[in-house]
C-alpha cells in the first residue's frame, strides 16, 4: 500500500489516546478505533507510521500489529478461539521435550528449561510433565485445566503479549515467563533457540539458522516493548 498521509501523530480522544494520520484516527483491520490507555504506546505507534517511506510495510510496524490483535481479537469475538490455540501450545510445549543426545545439548535443555518448568509449578501450580525425545506426550487433565483457566483469566493486554510470544517461541511457558519479567527477550530467545544456538556453536555459522534466531529475538524485543509501553 502506498503511503497516503504526511503527518502521523499521537493525540487524546474520549477514553484514552489515539494515533492520527493527517488528523484522521487510525483504525484496525476490522475498522475498530485504536484507542489506548497508554500515551507512550500511542506515541510509539505514531512513530512507526511516521517512519514509513513511500510504501507502507506492516512488517516494520510490530507495535501497530500487536495493538490491532489486542483490539480486534483479544478484546473481540475471536478470544475463545485464540484461548484454545494458546492452550494448544501448552499441550505440546517446547520446554517439555528434552533431547536424548548429544550430552552437551541434553545439559543445555536441562539448564534452560528445567527452571522454567519448576517456575510454572511454583507460581501457578501447573505441573508440566517432561520427557526425553520428540514423541508427543499428553499433559495431564489437571495441568491443562489449570492452564486453560490461567489463559482465560488473562487481561486482553496480557493475553496479547502471551499469545504473540507463544506463537514466536512455540512455548506458552516461555511466553508467560516473558510476560512476568522472569525472562528478558534475550533470555527468552536463548530458551526458545537452544537447538539452533547449539548447532551454530558446534558446527559454525549457518545463514538460515542465524536468521531464525535473529527474527525470534527481534520479535520478542518488540513484544516486550509493547508490554512495557502498556504499563507506562
Amino acid at each position: 500500500m502506498k503511503k497516503f498521509y504526511k503527518i502521523a501523530e499521537a493525540g487524546t480522544a474520549p477514553g484514552g489516546y489515539v494515533v492520527r494520520l493527517d488528523g484522521k484516527p487510525v483504525r484496525t483491520p476490522l475498522k475498530n478505533l485504536i484507542l489506548l490507555d497508554s500515551k507512550a504506546l500511542a506515541e510509539a505507534i505514531a512513530t512507526e507510521w511516521a517512519a514509513q517511506g513511500g510504501e507502507i510495510k506492516p512488517a516494520t510496524m510490530p507495535l501497530t500489529q500487536l495493538a490491532n490483535t489486542m483490539i480486534d481479537k483479544a478484546k473481540g469475538d475471536d478470544r475463545d478461539e485464540m484461548n484454545a490455540q494458546l492452550l494448544g501450545y501448552g499441550g505440546s510445549d517446547l520446554v517439555c521435550y528434552f533431547a536424548t543426545h548429544p550430552t552437551p545439548l541434553v545439559k543445555l535443555h536441562q539448564e534452560y528449561w528445567t527452571p522454567l518448568v519448576d517456575w510454572m509449578k511454583e507460581k501457578y501450580g501447573i505441573a508440566f510433565e517432561t520427557i526425553s525425545g520428540i514423541q508427543y506426550h499428553q499433559q495431564s487433565d489437571e495441568c491443562l485445566e489449570k492452564l486453560q483457566k490461567l489463559i482465560e483469566n488473562l487481561s486482553p493486554e496480557d493475553f496479547t503479549v502471551v499469545q504473540a510470544a507463544a506463537a514466536t517461541t512455540g512455548s506458552v511457558v516461555i511466553a508467560l515467563a516473558l510476560l512476568e519479567g522472569k525472562l528478558s527477550p534475550e533470555e527468552a530467545c536463548r530458551a526458545a533457540c537452544v537447538d539452533e544456538l547449539f548447532q551454530l556453536k558446534t558446527w559454525g555459522e549457518d545463514a538460515e539458522a542465524r536468521k531464525r534466531v535473529d527474527i525470534i529475538h527481534s520479535e520478542l524485543k518488540s513484544i516486550m516493548q509493547f508490554r512495557d509501553l502498556l504499563k507506562s
